[in-house]
C-alpha cells in the first residue's frame, strides 16, 4: 500500500489546484475574495500548506493576500504567462486558438534567427546532432508521441548549437509550451501536411550542417508558418488560414 503523502507533495498538489481553478475560470478576478479558512476546508489542507501554496501563486502574479480581505485573483494582466510552471498548468486546462496563435507568433520572432545564428555558430558535432533529431522525426511519423519528442528535441539542438545562453533559455520556455499544446493536433493531423511539414524541416537540417545562415532562417519560416496552418486546420478554419499565407 502506498504511504501517506508527502508534506512537499501535498504543497505541490494544493499549487497546482489553485492554479488549475484560476486558469479554467473557476476562480476568476471578478469573484468574491475567500478567506484562507474557507480555502483550507474546501481543500482539506492545514493553513501552513495553503500558504506556502498562496506563496508560490503569488510570485506567480495569480494572487494576492489582502488584509482583512482574504486571497484575490489578480487579473491575467499580471500574470506571468512565460513562467515554466504556469504554462504547464496551462496546457494541462487545455489550449485555445489564441493560445497556440500566440505561441507561433512568438516562434515566428524567435526560430528564424535561431537558425540562422546556428547555422553559423554550431560545431561539427551540433550540426549532425539536429540532422540527427530530424531523422528521429522521420522514422517516428507514424508514431505521434515519439514524433512530438524527435521534434522537441530538434528545436532544442538548433538552439543549443547558438551557444546564446540567453536565447536558449528564452527558446526553452516556448518549446516546453509548444510541446504541451501538440496535443490539439493529435486527432486531426493531416498525414499530407505532416509529410510536408517534415519536408520543411529537412531543409532547416540540410540549410545548418550546410552552413547556409539565410537558407536556414528561410526554411524555419516556411516551418512556422506550417505550424500556424495547422492551427487552424485544427481549429476548423482552413479558409483564414490559407488567406493570411496568399
Amino acid at each position: 500500500m502506498p504511504g501517506p503523502i508527502r508534506r512537499d507533495r501535498l504543497h505541490d498538489q494544493v499549487t497546482r489546484a489553485l492554479a488549475v481553478r484560476i486558469l479554467n475560470g473557476t476562480l476568476t478576478p471578478d469573484g468574491h475574495s475567500s478567506t484562507e479558512m474557507d480555502l483550507c476546508r474546501e481543500l482539506g489542507v492545514s493553513r501552513t500548506i495553503l500558504r506556502e501554496a498562496i506563496k508560490v501563486l503569488s510570485a506567480k502574479g495569480l494572487v494576492e493576500v489582502r488584509p482583512k480581505t482574504g486571497v484575490r485573483i489578480k487579473p491575467r494582466s499580471d500574470w506571468s504567462l512565460l513562467d515554466p510552471a504556469l504554462l504547464t498548468w496551462r496546457t494541462e486546462v487545455g489550449v485555445d486558438e489564441t493560445f497556440v496563435r500566440d505561441l507561433c507568433q512568438v516562434r515566428m520572432m524567435l526560430e528564424p534567427p535561431t537558425a540562422e545564428s546556428a547555422a553559423i555558430a554550431a560545431t561539427d558535432i551540433e550540426a549532425a546532432e539536429i540532422y540527427n533529431a530530424f531523422l528521429a522525426m522521420e522514422t517516428a511519423k507514424s508514431n505521434f508521441a515519439v514524433f512530438v519528442n524527435a521534434d522537441y528535441q530538434f528545436h532544442s539542438a538548433i538552439s543549443r548549437a547558438t551557444h546564446n545562453d540567453f536565447l536558449i533559455q528564452i527558446n526553452r520556455i516556448v518549446f516546453d509550451a509548444l510541446r504541451g499544446s501538440q496535443s490539439i493536433f493529435r486527432e486531426r493531423r493531416d498525414p499530407v501536411g505532416a509529410e510536408a511539414a517534415l519536408n520543411l524541416h529537412r531543409s532547416v537540417a540540410e540549410a545548418i550542417r550546410k552552413r547556409k545562415p539565410e537558407a536556414a532562417r528561410q526554411a524555419m519560416i516556411q516551418v512556422i508558418r506550417r505550424a500556424e496552418e495547422d492551427v487552424y486546420l485544427a481549429f476548423d478554419k482552413p479558409h483564414k488560414a490559407r488567406a493570411r499565407h496568399s
